[in-house]
């Protein structure tokens, strides 16, 4: 009886340490992450951080993405053990949940097309203007327009610049990083090229990653790997690799 005891625990055990750490990032949000064509393979700048977090955790890491319903939604159903925040960090957090320290600073950034005669961000004033909903769906920066602009929120970052270079829209309100990446690797048309307006502005305390409040050893020692990866260089060189050199930025802010 003892052994069949034995037996099962040690079945349980190994099971427990065989199932992979999932982590839940957006399907299609170049360049913090993409899905190729290939089988369930994830890249972008959160999966080359959350690699090499999940190498000095010793864990297989899994990406999932994230469902509809929210991030949120998919922590309490279980769908991953913690997910890459696109929100910037709030008070405004459930107490079930926690964040790690942030990842990434939050910065909003407009854009319009080039030719438009938009140059300056009192230019944007009356004009309609498209954001990306989970970038800004809690952020005081939209009061600030919805008095003089037609704000149209939009799920889907493709359908958000589709609907600037089909001038649906006037300009588009997104996340700094995404706005670069847009510009240099777009490459529309001539008459389609986007132009950065005014500079980037401050929209949070940064990106962290989210988990429920059960896994706050799991966060801990993520706090820990990433601090660790602030002080080898290995965050800068990821950093540096996806959106350019930022020796400013470290992870205590």
């Amino acid at each position: 009886m003892k052994r069949i005891v034995f037996i099962l625990l040690f079945i349980s055990n190994v099971l427990v340490h065989s199932e992979s750490l999932k982590v839940g990032v957006l399907q299609f949000a170049p360049p913090f992450s993409s899905i190729s064509d290939k089988a369930n393979h994830y890249y972008g700048f959160v999966v080359a951080l959350m690699n090499i977090v999940c190498n000095r955790l010793q864990e297989k890491c899994e990406y999932i993405p994230i469902p509809k319903e929210g991030e949120l939604k998919g922590l309490d159903k279980g769908v991953y053990h913690i997910v890459f925040s696109s929100t910037p960090i709030t008070t405004s957090l459930p107490a079930n949940y926690r964040y790690s320290l942030p990842y990434l600073p939050s910065d909003g950034q407009f854009l319009t097309l080039k030719n438009n005669s938009i140059d300056t961000l009192n230019d944007i004033n009356f004009k309609k203007v498209g954001f990306f909903k989970i970038n800004f769906q809690q952020s005081p920066l939209l009061k600030k327009y919805e008095t003089t602009n037609t704000l149209i929120e939009y799920t889907d970052p493709a359908e958000l610049v589709n609907a600037l270079t089909t001038k649906k829209i006037d300009a588009i309100l997104i996340n700094y990083q995404a706005s670069r990446f847009i510009v240099n690797n777009l490459n529309p048309t001539e008459d389609d090229q986007l132009k950065l307006i005014g500079d980037k502005i401050p929209i949070g305390s940064g990106y962290g990653i989210i988990a429920l409040k059960n896994q706050s050893a799991l966060i801990d020692k993520i706090n820990h790997i990433l601090l660790e990866m602030e002080k080898d260089g290995s965050y800068l060189r990821i950093y540096n690799e996806y959106f350019g050199a930022n020796p400013a930025y470290n992870l205590h802010h």
